[in-house]
């Protein structure tokens, strides 16, 4: 199992907490069972960079995950692609193959390219909680529903890992919610 992911955005939007979160989850939290039964832990690697301005710049988190070891850091083409901004849609888009998984939030890009894409409100989905601040865990939800990248249990236990104790209800709040909208966008992409 190896999985390249890449998460992207504009700074300020929580990307690279996602990825660090997804690959906590994968490492620490994540099991998958052997073709001999036993327990195997997962790898992963998390690579980012963003552009010279902290917020509003570019933004990318690369994640690689695999029940091997891993030599090479970056992810060169990848299996799921979150685009959170035109910016990174324009930047990113075309870093995929025909079976990238490309999740994007409809009210942040414009653009819609051609492939297995799956369109999640994540931003007005947050902003229904009280906070934009959230949009990240609400995509990260939904890709993980989308992708079955890691368990939900993994990814959640990596979330409260990672964010303060007095946001944890805002932050599982913001998990359920994207993964409900995941879900939604496989149902209606597999109406399509």
């Amino acid at each position: 199992m190896d999985r390249q992911v890449r998460f992207s955005g504009f700074g300020g939007q929580g990307v690279i907490l996602m990825g660090i979160i997804l690959a906590r989850a994968a490492a620490l939290y994540d099991r998958t069972v052997g073709e001999d039964g036993k327990e195997m832990r997962k790898n992963a690697i998390q690579t980012q960079s963003y552009g010279p301005s902290a917020r509003g710049g570019h933004s990318k988190c690369d994640v690689k995950i695999s029940d091997q070891e891993m030599l090479y850091p970056f992810v060169e083409i990848p299996d799921g692609l979150v685009i959170m901004s035109q910016q990174a849609y324009a930047k990113y888009v075309h870093e995929r193959k025909p079976d990238t998984k490309v999740v994007i939030d409809p009210d942040m890009v414009l653009e819609r390219p051609k492939g297995d894409v799956y369109l999640v409100a994540a931003t007005k989905a947050a902003e229904s909680l009280g906070t934009r601040i959230v949009a990240n865990v609400v995509m990260l939800g939904a890709f993980r529903e989308i992708t079955e990248v890691v368990s939900y249990e993994a990814l959640e236990r990596a979330l409260l890992d990672s964010v303060p104790k007095a946001t944890h209800d805002l932050n599982k709040s913001a998990l359920t919610l994207g993964t409900k909208l995941g879900r939604e966008a496989l149902d209606k992409r597999g109406k399509d």
